[in-house]
């Protein structure tokens, strides 16, 4: 009797031990088959706090989709050599990439237009707009350009976008110039640096080695990537990061007037808020 007694306890015993697993045993097995089975995330992307971002989208039934980093100028009136809005932009038209950098003059409803795309990175357009585009602000969230281009863009504060991989090469629209640190190593910072100057814009605006408005650049300072895009007002040059994924985690904003730009031999020194040497 005794032994039937222990058999029993051991059978029940051994029940509850294996109900007590099984959630366990479960959780575990589910777990591992979420984790395998994960979708991939959907990239969320913006230009960053300093920057305007828009999504683009055709006014002519092209398939595509892009992003429009916008920075619009504080100044109301002034010169009109002085970009109203500045932009990067990139996406794809129809399957194929496009990446450009560009600036607007006049009066901020109607605006004349010039754009270069940069190019040798893999992207497939490879053109340039001197003057033949016509930028409307149709209001602060909404602008038209139409022209050689056909195309509306619309203020949002991200968008599912996934960017091009970080440009390496200007393109033959550009000045390209390769950046270091203005004071030389050991006591200078490590990194290096590209800088895609604008040629087009309105006459008297552009002057090699001398004077120019509107530029994208790209780099890495240490361990820390960056992009931005750069213009000027009646106060002088600024620029603003562009920030996140494949552009770079540092987010500045720097004023009207705070860069000098000098002309130096075959480049430009950089001062005030930064401190680079442009060749």
């Amino acid at each position: 009797m005794s032994a039937q007694i222990n058999q029993l306890k051991s059978i029940a015993l051994g029940g509850v031990l294996a109900l007590s697993m099984a959630p366990a045993i479960n959780a575990q097995t589910l777990h591992q088959r979420t984790f395998s089975q994960r979708p991939l995330k959907t990239q969320k992307f913006s230009c960053g706090r300093h920057l305007k971002t828009f999504v683009v989208r055709s006014l002519n039934q092209q398939r595509g989709r892009g992003i429009r980093c916008v920075k619009v100028s504080t100044v109301r009136r002034g010169s009109r050599r002085l970009p109203k809005i500045a932009w990067y932009g990139e996406g794809n038209w129809n399957g194929k990439s496009y990446r450009h950098v560009g600036h607007a003059f006049g009066n901020r409803r109607i605006m004349r237009g010039y754009a270069s795309d940069i190019y040798g990175n893999g992207e497939h357009f490879k053109n340039n707009f001197p003057g033949n585009l016509r930028v409307r602000m149709i209001s602060p969230n909404r602008i038209q350009v139409t022209g050689a281009w056909n195309e509306e863009w619309i203020q949002v504060r991200t968008t599912q976008y996934q960017p091009l991989r970080r440009a390496r090469t200007c393109g033959k629209f550009f000045d390209q110039y390769r950046v270091a640190d203005l004071i030389s190593p050991p006591k200078g910072r490590q990194g290096r640096g590209l800088r895609c100057v604008l040629k087009v814009g309105p006459q008297g605006t552009y002057a090699p080695k001398r004077y120019f408005t509107t530029w994208f650049g790209n780099g890495q300072w240490g361990q820390s990537t960056y992009s931005h895009l750069g213009t000027r007002s009646l106060k002088g040059a600024g620029a603003s990061d562009i920030c996140g994924s494949v552009f770079g985690p540092v987010c500045n904003h720097f004023n009207y007037g705070s860069l000098k730009i000098k002309p130096v031999g075959n480049g430009f020194d950089v001062v005030g808020a930064w401190r680079e040497t442009w060749r």
